[in-house]
């Protein structure tokens, strides 16, 4: 099964498989792309990998599953109930107990043609064979995916409110530079919002990046000094702050706040290009033109649009969703949306919530540590509860940094498509985004009622297949197949 595929133990494993054919496990992968598959076996036997080649890395993990006793609610589209769900990935060498993934990593210069190897569960062993197609990606980009992060989190973390936190926390741990690594591998770029004073010591993170998360006040007299000082800080290094201080305004007194605040930050000299005002909100004739970026599942059509938009999170039938109980392909569903409505940045809130800091009924310290193997709900205001929302990867036990998931993993999927999509269209405009519409015909703001992607692996494993078929004559790709 492929990363996305989000299989609950308890069901029937599929008949079929893009993959595995009953003999033989056949593998096509572009040069400069990661693939990754599951071994889903329910004999309790080991499983190895064993396949090596010029400019091929191969790493196996065990996948940790956690049990799902209340399913995440209709805010997350809707779980699909109780059940154990394979999700943190731990780094295993030899032999794994299935439910195992591996990820096959090819080079850019690696050379087209096959590579042959051998995947052993118990004591059957399965002929493997990799194709390198001779298409050649370009690395991920440093910030199509933006996730936030919120320090405290992390082991030295100060667990008090954010208006007390101290600015020793300008400095990046040990503990945060190995969670923001690892994200970085999966095409994510990993940050809190920035206060000016913290941007000396992590401006090193944003080499390559144009739009910076910041934090200002939002008290519109101190707001204007904060945006000048950022405007002052970033004027001719080709980045441009953003901002994000009132999150999901559904009241009229909340849309009055936004206005008068985005009205002192154009007045310090904000706008599109020097620092913009962000609101996690569709456009409202109450904002007029103060807004320079709209952030929501609403916010963007394929027709029609005239303002700078973004989205963030996911939610059938908006997008797939990122909670563990999640419907497939999840987050994969990202990097096609964002290629067919012209989505430049995916914002994602929040990718560490390791504490349920916005229900704790006191501070934030309070808040009792998530703990996915008693119960992995990481959100519950009473109404609406997400298996593991917020949470892309999990604390690494007795190590500093992270533990990867298959939906972390999922979401680097969704942006490695892109880039085929990307190659692809450059060879066929018309066959492509032909393809994208039949696997995405509605999402976020042109939504119906129900997610309209197929979410069987072997549909989205065929069109990834047809991508690297139609990008053959992509900028560095040989025309002629192996």
């Amino acid at each position: 099964m492929g990363e996305a595929a989000f299989v609950r133990l308890e069901d029937p494993l599929p008949s079929t498989s893009p993959w595995f054919d009953g003999s033989r496990v056949s593998v096509v992968a572009a040069r400069g792309e990661t693939v990754g598959f599951q071994v889903l076996d329910r004999s309790g036997e080991s499983v190895s990998l064993a396949i090596a080649g010029d400019g091929l890395q191969v790493r196996g993990y065990s996948v940790e599953a956690f049990v799902v006793k209340r399913p995440s609610t209709a805010l997350y589209g809707g779980g699909r109930g109780r059940g154990t769900y394979p999700d943190a990935l731990h780094r295993t060498e030899g032999a794994i107990a299935a439910p195992a993934y591996f990820e096959l990593e090819v080079a850019r210069d690696a050379r087209p043609g096959s590579i042959v190897g051998t995947l052993t569960v118990g004591a059957r062993e399965v002929p493997v064979e990799l194709t390198v197609a001779p298409v050649t990606l370009p690395p991920l980009p440093a910030a199509r995916v933006w996730a936030y992060e919120d320090p405290r989190e992390l082991p030295d973390g100060d667990r008090r409110s954010s208006r007390d936190l101290p600015e020793r926390r300008a400095l990046i741990s040990d503990e945060e530079r190995a969670c923001i690594d690892v994200f970085r591998a999966h095409g994510v770029l990993l940050s809190p919002d920035l206060r000016l004073p913290w941007w000396p010591a992590r401006k090193e993170l944003f080499a390559g990046v144009t739009d910076l998360p910041v934090m200002i006040s939002t008290d519109p007299a101190e707001a204007r000094v904060d945006v000048q000082g950022w405007i002052a800080a970033t004027q001719g290094t080709g980045h441009v702050p953003f901002t994000i201080p009132i999150d999901e305004p559904r009241t009229a007194e909340s849309r009055a706040a936004v206005r008068a605040l985005a009205t002192a930050v154009r007045a310090a000299g904000g706008g599109p290009t020097t620092f913009r005002y962000a609101v996690t909100d569709e456009p409202r004739p109450e904002y007029g033109d103060l807004v320079d970026l709209y952030i929501s599942w609403k916010a963007a059509h394929l027709a029609g649009d005239q303002h700078a938009r973004w989205t963030y999170n996911g939610a059938p039938p908006y997008a797939g969703s990122m909670v563990l109980d999640a419907y497939a392909p999840g987050p994969r569903t990202w990097g096609w949306i964002a290629w067919r409505w012209e989505i430049p940045t995916w914002y994602v809130w929040d990718a560490l919530y390791w504490h349920d800091r916005h229900n704790a009924r006191r501070e934030r310290i309070t808040a009792p540590p998530l703990n996915p193997r008693v119960d992995p709900i990481s959100f519950d205001d009473g109404e609406d509860r997400g298996n593991l929302d917020g949470v892309l990867a999990l604390p690494a036990e007795g190590a500093a940094g992270c533990l990867p998931t298959l939906r972390l993993a999922a979401v680097r999927r969704g942006q490695l498509d892109r880039l085929l999509i990307e190659a692809a269209a450059s060879c066929d405009a018309r066959t492509t985004s032909q393809l994208v519409e039949r696997m995405v015909p509605r999402a976020l703001g042109d939504a119906g009622r129900e997610a309209s992607w197929p979410t069987t692996d072997a549909a989205w494993e065929q069109a990834r297949r047809d991508l690297i078929a139609l990008a053959i004559c992509a900028p560095g790709s040989s025309r002629t197949a192996p």
